[in-house]
């Protein structure tokens, strides 16, 4: 007599919390290098540490991503908040509040140098 296994609990969607951060390239005002991705626990974590990197990178974007880790099959990212100079990526992710990207049009003088 075999013993049936006890059947596990699978998790369909993940939703994942990132906070990346943008270094300025010495010697230039408009040229950013992205740094490692941090991972967040949730999505509070992930506004902490938006807010611990804003005034001293010169671009931090906060988003989430959910998808399902056992096919790959994953959404397009979600911004939860982005400052300053961020890469052209970011601009083809959907803000959470479902804003319009014309409202982060920045100008020059919006951007310091960290």
């Amino acid at each position: 007599m075999s013993k049936a296994r006890p059947q596990r609990e699978t998790v369909e969607n993940l939703t994942y919390f990132v906070v990346q951060t943008f270094a300025a390239v010495k010697g230039s005002r408009t040229k950013i290098s992205a740094e490692p991705a941090m991972e967040a626990r949730d999505h509070d974590h992930a506004m902490r540490l938006f807010e611990r990197y804003r005034p001293i990178r010169a671009g931090v974007v906060a988003f989430r991503r959910t998808g399902d880790p056992k096919t790959g099959d994953w959404e397009d990212g979600v911004i939860l908040a982005r400052h300053g100079l961020v890469s052209a990526e970011v601009d083809a992710m959907a803000a959470a509040d479902d804003s319009e990207a014309d409202s982060w049009d920045l100008g020059a003088a919006d951007f310091k140098a960290a």
